[in-house]
């Protein structure tokens, strides 16, 4: 018996492995799969709506497909935008690089002469400029690009298949299991969408306002790149602790390199520390509540695990992932152990 516990923990431990590997190599498969499953979920309140309508299933997808990419659309433009305006108007940073490269230099006592004579012959400042032109920009970042459309088609694709298979899947399943196993089967997959539609709106919410509030104070501050600040923040801050922090730094660097050590440097640092905390230590957990219940160290773990799975878009994915699964092995006797680690109850 402890010989058959055994091989099957060895067995475990090997299937995990190779799971972590198949996603891990065909994360360009599974990415776009991961959206589309959660987007259904988003959409379904909505699908529901409509279909309870009478309005015909074609339809429905059309309206979905045409949402998906006006948001995409849209939010595309802005990057495209703001990062556009960043490298115009980086050039014009070599001035002031310089000048505090020479301060810390100075301040270092390091010889002034030989620094300067360095920085004069063999730093090409207009080779450097030249890597950050906007040509340059465009022609290098088109493979990334298309490489981005074909993962937004994919997963368009993959939504219209879940959605419509939904149904026909849930027919199929009610045939081969009894109708309480249906029923418990039933509110496991309506908890797992309520947790993950109440976590992706009510981040997306908070997030948003976050961005809003920060762009705000640096516009009004004066500082350069204020869309482009805000846009890191609203996306950062789905990645949880770690991404406010990174956001932040963005806006506050920027302002230390046009303003130096000046007010405008301590006002922003104040304004976007206190905005941060305010909206994720009191009105992130007043919208939260308690719905995901998962343990802050699993999930640093999980953003850890992730982010070498699938990179910066794993860390913005971890989160739902970990509640989708935590759900799940709820359900399952054998697992409770496993849950009491990944919950905090």
């Amino acid at each position: 018996m402890k010989e058959l516990n055994s091989i099957k923990i060895f067995l475990g431990v090997i299937s995990l492995a190779i799971v972590v590997i198949i996603l891990k190599e065909l994360k360009g498969i599974f990415i776009p799969l991961t959206f589309a499953i959660f987007l259904s979920f988003l959409f379904q309140p909505l699908n529901r709506f409509l279909l309870n309508k009478k309005i015909p299933v074609g339809i429905v997808i059309l309206l979905m497909v045409i949402i998906i990419l006006v948001t995409f659309t849209l939010m595309g433009t802005v990057v495209y935008t703001s990062v556009s305006s960043f490298v115009t108007e980086f050039p014009k940073y070599e001035e002031q690089f310089t000048e505090m490269f020479q301060e810390l230099i100075i301040q270092l006592e390091i010889p002034v002469e030989q620094v300067t004579d360095y920085l004069k012959n063999k730093v090409n400042w207009l080779e450097l400029a030249q890597k950050f032109s906007l040509s340059k920009i465009i022609s290098g970042t088109m493979g990334t690009f298309i490489d981005f459309l074909v993962k937004l088609l994919l997963t368009v694709a993959f939504m219209i298949f879940i959605v419509l298979e939904r149904t026909k899947l849930v027919k199929r399943v009610e045939k081969v299991i009894t109708k309480d196993e249906a029923k418990h089967s039933t509110n496991v997959v309506t908890k797992i969408e309520q947790s993950v539609k109440t976590y992706i709106v009510n981040k997306t919410f908070i997030s948003l306002v976050t961005g809003l509030i920060s762009m705000f104070f640096i516009a009004v501050l004066g500082i350069d790149f204020a869309v482009i600040s805000g846009l890191l923040i609203f996306i950062l801050n789905y990645i949880p602790n770690l991404g406010s922090i990174i956001a932040s730094a963005f806006p506050i660097i920027i302002c230390f390199v046009q303003y130096g050590f000046s007010w405008q440097l301590i006002a922003i640092s104040i304004a976007l520390i206190s905005t941060q905390m305010i909206m994720g230590n009191f009105v992130e957990p007043k919208m939260m509540g308690t719905g995901l219940k998962l343990s802050p160290l699993f999930v640093l773990i999980a953003l850890i695990f992730w982010l070498w799975v699938w990179g910066p878009v794993g860390m913005i994915l971890a989160v739902p992932i970990t509640s989708t699964f935590s759900l799940i092995i709820k359900e399952i006797p054998s697992m409770k152990i496993v849950s009491a680690f990944i919950s905090s109850e």
